[in-house]
């Protein structure tokens, strides 16, 4: 057997099956730094750190949109990290979404698209785990 033949789980492709997945830890980890999601109202504030500051776009029945800025995290323009986030409580899933419109994947770009889509929610887990850990740290 050949091990330079094996792939390590961060370089396996994307798979919806994985992508899924980030969305199910990505739900959880706002979980931890938020509690109990349907009680977000409009106006509640970032529990871990005065930098981040929340904003609740919309607050339904199945799906919460979270518009969070980041003023620690500059960007090439000098602009904060800006992160569109979609909860949907009924499949306990939370994911990056693009700003404007949703792009529509054609079916012969749907492996390019799980793994745009797989990108994008991965800087969310990185993002949410730093938060935690900022997070814990303050309260620590």
């Amino acid at each position: 057997m050949n091990t330079n033949d094996l792939t390590t789980p961060q370089m396996r492709p994307p798979t919806f099956d994985r992508l899924m997945e980030l969305y199910e830890h990505n739900y959880i980890l706002i979980r931890r730094l938020f509690g109990d999601l349907r009680r977000l109202q409009a106006g509640d504030e970032c529990p871990w750190i005065a930098s981040v500051t929340p904003k609740i776009i919309t607050n339904g029945r199945f799906t919460l949109d979270i518009h969070f800025t980041d003023h620690r995290i500059l960007g090439r323009s000098q602009r904060p990290l800006r992160l569109d986030v979609r909860i949907y409580h009924d499949a306990r899933a939370a994911e990056l979404i693009e700003t404007g419109s949703r792009s529509q994947c054609l079916r012969s770009q749907k492996n390019r698209c799980t793994e745009n889509q797989f990108k994008r929610n991965s800087l969310l887990q990185r993002w949410l785990l730093d938060q935690l850990q900022t997070y814990t740290e303050k309260r620590n």
